[in-house]
Protein backbone atom coordinates (compact mmCIF):
# COMPACT_ATOMS: atom_id res chain seq x y z
CA UNK A 1 0.00 0.00 0.00
CA UNK A 2 1.66 3.28 -0.82
CA UNK A 3 0.83 6.51 0.61
CA UNK A 4 2.67 9.67 -0.50
CA UNK A 5 3.60 12.51 1.96
CA UNK A 6 1.10 14.92 0.52
CA UNK A 7 -1.16 12.43 1.47
CA UNK A 8 0.06 11.96 5.08
CA UNK A 9 0.28 16.04 5.24
CA UNK A 10 -3.30 16.44 4.31
CA UNK A 11 -4.62 13.98 7.14
CA UNK A 12 -2.50 16.23 9.70
CA UNK A 13 -4.01 19.08 8.79
CA UNK A 14 -7.21 17.71 9.54
CA UNK A 15 -6.22 16.47 12.80
CA UNK A 16 -4.79 20.16 13.69
CA UNK A 17 -7.93 21.58 12.93
CA UNK A 18 -10.04 19.10 14.44
CA UNK A 19 -7.73 19.39 17.71
CA UNK A 20 -8.21 23.22 17.59
CA UNK A 21 -11.68 22.56 18.04
CA UNK A 22 -11.80 20.80 21.04
CA UNK A 23 -9.12 23.64 22.83
CA UNK A 24 -11.44 26.02 21.55
CA UNK A 25 -14.54 24.15 23.13
CA UNK A 26 -15.45 26.16 26.62
CA UNK A 27 -16.43 23.87 29.52
CA UNK A 28 -17.34 24.14 32.69
CA UNK A 29 -15.06 23.74 35.84
CA UNK A 30 -17.03 22.46 38.32
CA UNK A 31 -20.30 19.87 38.78
CA UNK A 32 -23.41 21.86 38.35
CA UNK A 33 -25.68 19.16 39.57
CA UNK A 34 -23.50 18.67 42.16
CA UNK A 35 -26.10 19.75 45.77
CA UNK A 36 -23.40 21.75 47.38
CA UNK A 37 -22.74 23.51 43.94
CA UNK A 38 -22.56 27.73 44.76
CA UNK A 39 -24.69 28.86 42.52
CA UNK A 40 -23.67 32.60 41.57
CA UNK A 41 -26.00 34.40 39.12
CA UNK A 42 -27.55 37.32 37.95
CA UNK A 43 -31.37 37.31 38.06
CA UNK A 44 -33.50 39.57 36.17
CA UNK A 45 -37.81 39.38 36.19
CA UNK A 46 -38.20 39.95 32.40
CA UNK A 47 -36.09 40.35 29.13
CA UNK A 48 -37.55 42.07 26.18
CA UNK A 49 -36.47 41.24 23.01
CA UNK A 50 -37.82 43.94 20.35
CA UNK A 51 -38.03 41.47 17.10
CA UNK A 52 -37.78 37.71 16.84
CA UNK A 53 -37.57 36.45 13.90
CA UNK A 54 -38.60 33.07 14.18
CA UNK A 55 -37.29 32.02 10.06
CA UNK A 56 -33.15 32.65 11.32
CA UNK A 57 -33.47 33.05 15.43
CA UNK A 58 -33.19 30.71 18.02
CA UNK A 59 -34.18 30.85 21.56
CA UNK A 60 -32.67 33.89 23.74
CA UNK A 61 -31.01 34.95 20.16
CA UNK A 62 -31.52 38.80 19.08
CA UNK A 63 -30.02 41.06 16.67
CA UNK A 64 -26.86 43.58 18.39
CA UNK A 65 -26.24 47.05 16.97
CA UNK A 66 -23.87 45.59 14.51
CA UNK A 67 -26.54 43.68 12.67
CA UNK A 68 -25.63 40.36 13.72
CA UNK A 69 -27.31 37.73 15.36
CA UNK A 70 -26.52 37.48 18.88
CA UNK A 71 -27.04 34.86 21.51
CA UNK A 72 -27.85 35.91 25.21
CA UNK A 73 -25.51 33.79 27.36
CA UNK A 74 -28.31 32.64 29.91
CA UNK A 75 -31.01 30.56 31.19
CA UNK A 76 -34.93 30.82 30.86
CA UNK A 77 -36.18 30.13 34.96
CA UNK A 78 -39.43 31.00 33.60
CA UNK A 79 -43.04 30.95 36.40
CA UNK A 80 -44.26 28.57 38.42
CA UNK A 81 -47.22 27.58 35.82
CA UNK A 82 -43.68 26.65 33.26
CA UNK A 83 -44.17 29.60 30.92
CA UNK A 84 -40.91 31.05 29.62
CA UNK A 85 -42.02 33.79 27.04
CA UNK A 86 -45.26 36.34 26.83
CA UNK A 87 -46.32 38.11 23.56
CA UNK A 88 -49.23 39.82 22.34
CA UNK A 89 -51.00 38.40 19.08
CA UNK A 90 -51.12 42.40 17.50
CA UNK A 91 -47.39 42.54 17.74
CA UNK A 92 -46.97 39.00 15.41
CA UNK A 93 -45.71 40.51 12.16
CA UNK A 94 -47.15 37.40 9.48
CA UNK A 95 -48.54 37.04 6.18
CA UNK A 96 -51.14 34.91 7.28
CA UNK A 97 -52.77 37.75 8.56
CA UNK A 98 -52.35 40.10 5.68
CA UNK A 99 -53.32 37.58 2.73
CA UNK A 100 -57.17 38.19 2.70
CA UNK A 101 -58.71 38.15 -0.10
CA UNK A 102 -56.47 35.81 -2.04
CA UNK A 103 -57.49 36.79 -5.79
CA UNK A 104 -56.26 34.41 -9.05
CA UNK A 105 -53.31 35.57 -10.69
CA UNK A 106 -52.69 38.49 -8.63
CA UNK A 107 -49.27 39.41 -8.45
CA UNK A 108 -47.98 40.10 -4.84
CA UNK A 109 -51.96 40.00 -3.29
CA UNK A 110 -52.42 43.53 -4.01
CA UNK A 111 -55.68 43.23 -3.47
CA UNK A 112 -56.17 43.75 0.16
CA UNK A 113 -57.68 45.05 3.20
CA UNK A 114 -54.77 46.49 4.21
CA UNK A 115 -54.76 49.23 1.46
CA UNK A 116 -57.58 51.99 3.72
CA UNK A 117 -58.19 53.27 -0.01
CA UNK A 118 -60.16 49.77 -1.04
CA UNK A 119 -62.55 50.45 2.00
CA UNK A 120 -65.99 52.70 1.63
CA UNK A 121 -67.27 54.83 4.18
CA UNK A 122 -71.13 55.29 4.91
CA UNK A 123 -70.54 58.98 6.02
CA UNK A 124 -68.26 61.49 7.04
CA UNK A 125 -68.04 60.13 10.63
CA UNK A 126 -66.27 57.03 9.86
CA UNK A 127 -63.13 56.71 8.31
CA UNK A 128 -60.34 54.18 7.50
CA UNK A 129 -56.20 54.68 7.76
CA UNK A 130 -53.41 52.79 7.10
CA UNK A 131 -51.43 51.99 10.73
CA UNK A 132 -48.73 50.10 9.14
CA UNK A 133 -45.97 49.45 12.33
CA UNK A 134 -47.87 51.10 15.22
CA UNK A 135 -48.47 47.60 17.30
CA UNK A 136 -44.78 46.24 15.73
CA UNK A 137 -41.96 46.72 13.14
CA UNK A 138 -43.50 45.31 10.42
CA UNK A 139 -47.12 44.48 11.35
CA UNK A 140 -49.64 45.73 8.87
CA UNK A 141 -52.57 47.57 9.89
CA UNK A 142 -55.80 49.47 9.59
CA UNK A 143 -57.63 51.99 11.82
CA UNK A 144 -60.96 52.43 11.94
CA UNK A 145 -62.46 55.36 13.81
CA UNK A 146 -65.33 57.81 13.94
CA UNK A 147 -65.16 61.71 14.44
CA UNK A 148 -66.70 61.86 17.70
CA UNK A 149 -69.98 62.52 16.82
CA UNK A 150 -71.98 59.31 17.36
CA UNK A 151 -74.65 59.49 20.02
CA UNK A 152 -77.24 56.73 21.04
CA UNK A 153 -78.98 55.87 17.92
CA UNK A 154 -76.74 57.02 15.20
CA UNK A 155 -74.79 54.72 13.14
CA UNK A 156 -71.91 54.95 10.81
CA UNK A 157 -70.18 51.98 8.85
CA UNK A 158 -66.79 51.35 6.46
CA UNK A 159 -66.86 48.19 4.38
CA UNK A 160 -64.48 45.98 2.03
CA UNK A 161 -66.29 45.08 -0.97
CA UNK A 162 -63.76 43.08 -2.72
CA UNK A 163 -64.38 39.30 -1.12
CA UNK A 164 -66.01 36.74 -3.51
CA UNK A 165 -66.73 33.87 -1.98
CA UNK A 166 -69.56 31.92 -3.41
CA UNK A 167 -69.14 28.56 -1.99
CA UNK A 168 -68.98 27.18 1.59
CA UNK A 169 -69.94 29.99 2.98
CA UNK A 170 -70.59 28.66 6.60
CA UNK A 171 -68.04 26.86 6.23
CA UNK A 172 -65.25 29.71 6.47
CA UNK A 173 -64.13 31.38 9.91
CA UNK A 174 -64.46 35.20 10.47
CA UNK A 175 -60.94 35.65 11.95
CA UNK A 176 -59.79 38.79 13.66
CA UNK A 177 -56.73 40.45 15.21
CA UNK A 178 -57.08 43.93 16.25
CA UNK A 179 -57.34 46.20 19.40
CA UNK A 180 -60.37 47.79 20.50
CA UNK A 181 -58.46 51.64 21.07
CA UNK A 182 -61.48 53.31 22.27
CA UNK A 183 -65.13 52.48 23.49
CA UNK A 184 -67.07 54.84 24.36
CA UNK A 185 -70.01 54.28 27.02
CA UNK A 186 -72.83 52.49 25.26
CA UNK A 187 -71.35 52.30 22.14
CA UNK A 188 -71.32 49.23 20.05
CA UNK A 189 -68.49 48.12 17.18
CA UNK A 190 -69.90 45.06 15.53
CA UNK A 191 -68.12 42.89 12.30
CA UNK A 192 -70.24 41.95 9.51
CA UNK A 193 -69.88 39.31 6.86
CA UNK A 194 -72.51 39.97 4.28
CA UNK A 195 -73.84 38.33 0.94
CA UNK A 196 -75.20 39.85 -1.87
CA UNK A 197 -79.03 40.14 -1.04
CA UNK A 198 -79.06 41.18 2.33
CA UNK A 199 -78.48 39.23 4.84
CA UNK A 200 -75.37 39.11 7.34
CA UNK A 201 -74.04 37.18 10.37
CA UNK A 202 -71.99 39.40 13.13
CA UNK A 203 -69.78 39.76 16.05
CA UNK A 204 -69.58 42.67 18.15
CA UNK A 205 -67.50 44.62 20.56
CA UNK A 206 -70.19 45.56 23.60
CA UNK A 207 -69.16 46.32 27.01
CA UNK A 208 -72.97 45.06 28.39
CA UNK A 209 -72.04 41.40 26.66
CA UNK A 210 -70.51 38.43 28.42
CA UNK A 211 -67.24 37.99 26.47
CA UNK A 212 -67.47 34.23 26.62
CA UNK A 213 -70.43 34.42 24.11
CA UNK A 214 -69.47 33.53 20.47
CA UNK A 215 -71.46 36.14 18.23
CA UNK A 216 -69.01 38.62 21.07
CA UNK A 217 -65.57 39.59 19.55
CA UNK A 218 -64.55 41.58 23.28
CA UNK A 219 -66.48 43.90 25.86
CA UNK A 220 -63.80 46.58 26.70
CA UNK A 221 -60.43 48.05 25.51
CA UNK A 222 -57.84 45.63 24.87
CA UNK A 223 -54.82 44.97 22.83
CA UNK A 224 -54.13 41.61 21.25
CA UNK A 225 -57.86 40.61 21.03
CA UNK A 226 -58.62 37.29 19.09
CA UNK A 227 -61.57 36.20 17.34
CA UNK A 228 -62.59 33.42 15.63
CA UNK A 229 -66.14 31.81 14.99
CA UNK A 230 -67.43 29.74 11.94
CA UNK A 231 -69.79 31.79 10.13
CA UNK A 232 -72.54 28.83 10.18
CA UNK A 233 -72.41 29.15 14.05
CA UNK A 234 -73.39 32.95 14.08
CA UNK A 235 -76.99 33.49 13.71
CA UNK A 236 -78.28 35.37 10.00
CA UNK A 237 -80.07 38.88 10.06
CA UNK A 238 -80.66 41.21 7.49
CA UNK A 239 -83.22 41.84 4.64
CA UNK A 240 -82.43 38.68 2.18
CA UNK A 241 -83.52 35.12 2.18
CA UNK A 242 -82.52 34.36 5.51
CA UNK A 243 -79.18 32.17 5.05
CA UNK A 244 -75.65 33.51 4.04
CA UNK A 245 -74.99 32.27 0.93
CA UNK A 246 -71.97 34.13 -0.24
CA UNK A 247 -69.30 36.42 1.48
CA UNK A 248 -69.75 39.61 -0.64
CA UNK A 249 -68.60 42.05 1.69
CA UNK A 250 -67.23 42.92 5.01
CA UNK A 251 -68.73 45.89 7.41
CA UNK A 252 -67.87 47.40 10.18
CA UNK A 253 -70.12 49.19 12.10
CA UNK A 254 -70.18 51.69 15.13
CA UNK A 255 -73.17 52.94 16.63
CA UNK A 256 -75.05 54.78 19.71
CA UNK A 257 -71.43 56.19 20.52
CA UNK A 258 -67.73 56.18 18.97
CA UNK A 259 -65.63 53.71 18.90
CA UNK A 260 -61.93 52.72 17.37
CA UNK A 261 -60.58 49.63 16.57
CA UNK A 262 -56.91 49.05 15.01
CA UNK A 263 -57.20 45.59 12.85
CA UNK A 264 -54.15 43.51 12.43
CA UNK A 265 -55.57 41.00 11.20
CA UNK A 266 -58.52 39.61 9.22
CA UNK A 267 -59.85 36.76 7.15
CA UNK A 268 -63.34 35.43 6.01
CA UNK A 269 -61.77 32.84 3.74
CA UNK A 270 -60.45 30.21 5.47
CA UNK A 271 -61.93 26.56 6.77
CA UNK A 272 -60.21 26.27 9.65
CA UNK A 273 -58.65 28.26 12.48
CA UNK A 274 -54.99 30.32 13.43
CA UNK A 275 -52.81 28.39 16.08
CA UNK A 276 -51.21 31.36 18.46
CA UNK A 277 -49.67 29.26 20.74
CA UNK A 278 -49.95 26.94 23.77
CA UNK A 279 -50.73 28.74 26.54
CA UNK A 280 -50.02 27.91 30.64
CA UNK A 281 -53.31 27.75 32.40
CA UNK A 282 -54.85 26.05 35.54
CA UNK A 283 -55.94 23.05 34.97
CA UNK A 284 -59.63 22.88 36.63
CA UNK A 285 -59.86 18.98 36.12
CA UNK A 286 -57.54 18.57 38.89
CA UNK A 287 -58.32 19.22 42.98
CA UNK A 288 -54.36 20.18 43.13
CA UNK A 289 -54.66 23.87 42.55
CA UNK A 290 -51.46 24.34 41.08
CA UNK A 291 -51.12 22.27 37.83
CA UNK A 292 -50.88 23.30 34.74
CA UNK A 293 -51.72 22.27 31.38
CA UNK A 294 -51.11 23.91 27.92
CA UNK A 295 -54.18 24.94 26.13
CA UNK A 296 -53.76 26.57 22.40
CA UNK A 297 -55.15 29.84 21.78
CA UNK A 298 -57.88 30.59 19.75
CA UNK A 299 -59.55 33.08 20.99
CA UNK A 300 -58.77 36.17 23.29
CA UNK A 301 -61.48 38.75 24.17
CA UNK A 302 -59.39 39.96 26.99
CA UNK A 303 -56.23 40.26 25.09
CA UNK A 304 -53.04 40.82 26.62
CA UNK A 305 -50.08 38.62 26.22
CA UNK A 306 -50.23 34.83 25.82
CA UNK A 307 -47.87 33.39 28.33
CA UNK A 308 -46.00 29.90 26.89
CA UNK A 309 -43.55 27.52 27.65
CA UNK A 310 -42.03 28.75 24.22
CA UNK A 311 -43.08 28.86 20.74
CA UNK A 312 -43.21 25.74 19.18
CA UNK A 313 -47.06 25.74 19.64
CA UNK A 314 -47.81 28.15 17.18
CA UNK A 315 -49.57 27.09 14.28
CA UNK A 316 -47.57 26.17 11.20
CA UNK A 317 -48.74 29.59 9.39
CA UNK A 318 -46.66 31.45 11.73
CA UNK A 319 -43.59 29.32 11.21
CA UNK A 320 -41.84 33.01 9.77
CA UNK A 321 -43.41 35.22 11.22
CA UNK A 322 -41.53 37.78 13.48
CA UNK A 323 -42.92 38.30 17.11
CA UNK A 324 -42.26 42.09 18.16
CA UNK A 325 -41.71 42.37 21.75
CA UNK A 326 -41.03 38.97 22.91
CA UNK A 327 -40.73 38.80 26.90
CA UNK A 328 -38.43 36.12 28.46
CA UNK A 329 -39.57 35.43 32.05
CA UNK A 330 -37.35 35.60 34.65
CA UNK A 331 -33.82 35.01 32.84
CA UNK A 332 -30.51 33.81 34.90
CA UNK A 333 -27.14 34.74 33.75
CA UNK A 334 -25.61 31.90 35.65
CA UNK A 335 -22.13 30.75 35.85
CA UNK A 336 -22.51 27.69 33.80
CA UNK A 337 -24.44 29.24 30.99
CA UNK A 338 -20.66 31.06 30.30
CA UNK A 339 -18.18 29.12 31.24
CA UNK A 340 -15.62 31.44 30.08
CA UNK A 341 -16.86 34.12 32.73
CA UNK A 342 -15.85 31.54 35.18
CA UNK A 343 -12.32 30.85 36.51
CA UNK A 344 -12.66 27.70 39.08
CA UNK A 345 -9.82 26.26 40.68
CA UNK A 346 -9.31 23.29 43.10
CA UNK A 347 -6.17 24.00 45.33
CA UNK A 348 -4.47 22.34 47.82
CA UNK A 349 -4.79 23.39 51.39
CA UNK A 350 -1.33 23.34 52.60
CA UNK A 351 -2.97 26.04 55.60
CA UNK A 352 -5.55 23.80 56.46
CA UNK A 353 -5.32 20.34 57.18
CA UNK A 354 -8.56 18.84 57.99
CA UNK A 355 -9.89 19.16 54.29
CA UNK A 356 -8.70 17.97 50.96
CA UNK A 357 -8.78 21.14 48.95
CA UNK A 358 -10.24 24.68 48.50
CA UNK A 359 -12.78 26.10 45.84
CA UNK A 360 -11.30 28.97 44.04
CA UNK A 361 -14.18 30.61 42.60
CA UNK A 362 -13.73 33.98 40.13
CA UNK A 363 -16.78 35.11 38.20
CA UNK A 364 -16.95 38.01 36.03
CA UNK A 365 -20.43 38.95 33.99
CA UNK A 366 -21.46 42.06 32.13
CA UNK A 367 -25.09 42.17 31.20
CA UNK A 368 -25.07 43.10 27.60
CA UNK A 369 -26.97 45.90 26.25
CA UNK A 370 -28.22 46.54 22.92
CA UNK A 371 -30.87 48.36 21.01
CA UNK A 372 -33.15 45.56 20.61
CA UNK A 373 -33.05 44.43 24.41
CA UNK A 374 -34.94 46.31 27.05
CA UNK A 375 -33.91 44.97 30.52
CA UNK A 376 -35.43 44.34 33.62
CA UNK A 377 -34.87 44.44 37.49
CA UNK A 378 -31.72 42.99 37.60
CA UNK A 379 -30.10 41.49 41.20
CA UNK A 380 -26.71 39.65 42.14
CA UNK A 381 -27.37 36.57 43.79
CA UNK A 382 -25.04 33.94 44.86
CA UNK A 383 -26.07 30.54 47.19
CA UNK A 384 -24.30 29.55 50.29
CA UNK A 385 -24.24 25.80 50.09
CA UNK A 386 -21.63 25.91 52.84
CA UNK A 387 -21.53 26.46 56.25
CA UNK A 388 -20.25 29.84 57.10
CA UNK A 389 -16.85 28.85 58.78
CA UNK A 390 -15.78 27.67 55.65
CA UNK A 391 -16.02 30.64 53.81
CA UNK A 392 -12.32 32.23 53.77
CA UNK A 393 -13.72 34.97 51.22
CA UNK A 394 -16.23 36.18 49.94
CA UNK A 395 -16.42 39.55 48.04
CA UNK A 396 -17.31 41.53 44.97
CA UNK A 397 -16.52 44.51 42.68
CA UNK A 398 -18.96 46.76 40.65
CA UNK A 399 -17.23 48.73 37.34
CA UNK A 400 -14.31 47.28 37.23
CA UNK A 401 -14.38 47.17 33.40
CA UNK A 402 -11.23 45.57 31.97
CA UNK A 403 -9.33 46.06 35.01
CA UNK A 404 -8.03 42.58 35.55
CA UNK A 405 -8.94 40.64 38.55
CA UNK A 406 -5.65 40.81 40.49
CA UNK A 407 -5.23 44.26 40.20
CA UNK A 408 -8.74 45.33 41.09
CA UNK A 409 -8.19 47.47 44.03
CA UNK A 410 -8.69 46.40 47.59
CA UNK A 411 -10.95 49.42 48.37
CA UNK A 412 -13.14 48.58 45.42
CA UNK A 413 -14.02 45.08 46.84
CA UNK A 414 -17.16 44.86 48.73
CA UNK A 415 -17.04 42.39 51.62
CA UNK A 416 -19.68 39.78 51.77
CA UNK A 417 -18.45 37.49 54.53
CA UNK A 418 -21.40 39.68 56.84
CA UNK A 419 -24.04 38.03 54.64
CA UNK A 420 -23.36 34.48 55.60
CA UNK A 421 -25.46 32.66 57.43
CA UNK A 422 -27.62 29.53 57.88
CA UNK A 423 -26.51 26.67 55.52
CA UNK A 424 -28.40 26.95 51.92
CA UNK A 425 -29.12 30.89 52.29
CA UNK A 426 -29.33 32.76 49.45
CA UNK A 427 -27.36 36.13 49.77
CA UNK A 428 -28.35 38.89 47.40
CA UNK A 429 -25.43 40.88 46.61
CA UNK A 430 -26.35 44.18 45.06
CA UNK A 431 -30.65 44.20 44.42
CA UNK A 432 -29.46 47.23 41.63
CA UNK A 433 -27.47 45.45 38.93
CA UNK A 434 -26.75 48.10 36.12
CA UNK A 435 -26.31 47.11 32.57
CA UNK A 436 -23.39 47.20 30.70
CA UNK A 437 -21.14 47.36 33.77
CA UNK A 438 -18.99 44.79 34.76
CA UNK A 439 -18.64 43.21 38.01
CA UNK A 440 -16.09 39.99 39.77
CA UNK A 441 -17.53 37.93 42.56
CA UNK A 442 -14.74 36.18 44.10
CA UNK A 443 -15.38 33.23 46.70
CA UNK A 444 -13.02 30.68 48.41
CA UNK A 445 -14.42 27.84 50.33
CA UNK A 446 -12.56 24.89 52.36
CA UNK A 447 -13.66 21.42 50.70
CA UNK A 448 -14.12 18.02 52.56
CA UNK A 449 -13.07 14.81 50.45
CA UNK A 450 -16.52 13.82 49.37
CA UNK A 451 -17.22 17.54 48.62
CA UNK A 452 -14.39 18.16 46.57
CA UNK A 453 -15.02 14.64 44.26
CA UNK A 454 -18.60 15.58 43.65
CA UNK A 455 -17.61 19.39 42.46
CA UNK A 456 -15.41 17.85 39.71
CA UNK A 457 -16.84 18.66 36.40
CA UNK A 458 -18.70 15.98 34.53
CA UNK A 459 -16.70 14.09 32.07
CA UNK A 460 -17.57 12.51 28.88
CA UNK A 461 -20.49 9.48 29.38
CA UNK A 462 -18.85 8.28 25.85
CA UNK A 463 -20.17 7.69 22.77
CA UNK A 464 -19.57 10.51 20.09
CA UNK A 465 -22.55 13.02 21.84
CA UNK A 466 -21.98 12.09 25.16
CA UNK A 467 -19.89 14.63 27.01
CA UNK A 468 -22.07 16.33 29.15
CA UNK A 469 -19.50 19.36 30.16
CA UNK A 470 -16.23 20.09 31.97
CA UNK A 471 -13.38 17.61 30.26
CA UNK A 472 -14.62 15.40 27.96
CA UNK A 473 -14.74 17.85 25.27
CA UNK A 474 -17.85 16.50 23.99
CA UNK A 475 -18.00 15.38 19.61
CA UNK A 476 -15.10 17.15 19.27
CA UNK A 477 -13.28 15.41 21.95
CA UNK A 478 -14.87 11.78 20.54
CA UNK A 479 -13.70 13.00 16.80
CA UNK A 480 -10.49 14.23 17.27
CA UNK A 481 -9.55 10.89 19.21
CA UNK A 482 -11.05 8.84 16.31
CA UNK A 483 -9.33 10.69 13.36
CA UNK A 484 -6.05 11.08 15.42
CA UNK A 485 -6.18 7.00 15.89
CA UNK A 486 -7.31 6.69 12.66
CA UNK A 487 -4.14 8.60 11.51
CA UNK A 488 -1.52 7.07 13.89
CA UNK A 489 -2.79 3.65 12.22
CA UNK A 490 -1.64 5.24 8.68
CA UNK A 491 1.59 6.47 9.82
CA UNK A 492 2.21 3.50 11.49
CA UNK A 493 1.88 1.92 8.63
CA UNK A 494 3.63 4.21 6.38
CA UNK A 495 6.56 3.78 8.71
CA UNK A 496 6.70 0.15 8.12
CA UNK A 497 6.84 0.67 4.27
CA UNK A 498 9.29 3.51 4.56
CA UNK A 499 11.45 0.52 6.22
CA UNK A 500 10.84 -2.16 4.28
CA UNK A 501 11.41 -0.31 1.08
Amino acid sequence: MEINRKTVLALLAVLAVVGSGVAAAATYGMNPEAEQHPETKFVEDELTVESHDRSNMDWLEYEDDNGEITEVEGHVNGTDSGAEVAYRADRIDAEEFDQFPRTSGEENNSVTWLNAENWTTSGSAASVKEADGETGEGVQAVEIDTDGSLTAGDSEHVAYEEPSITSDAEKRYLQLVMNVDDLESGAELSVQVRDGDGDYVEAEVNSSRDATASDVIANETASGVVYQEQLGQLDVDGSGDGSLDAVEEVRVVTEDGDATATVIGLNVEKKSRWDLGEERVLDTSTDDGDDYTDETVYERPEGGEIEATDLSGMGEAFTDATVNKLRYLNIEYRMQDDPDAATIEFPETNNYPNYANLLDVSFRQTIPTAYDLTHGDIELKTEQPFLSERYTQIRYAEGVGDTDTEDISEDDWIDLSGELGDQNRTITADSTVQTDTTYVVEYEVKLLEDQYSALQPVQSGGGFWGSSGGGGGGPFASMYNWVAGGIAGLLTMVGLKSRGS
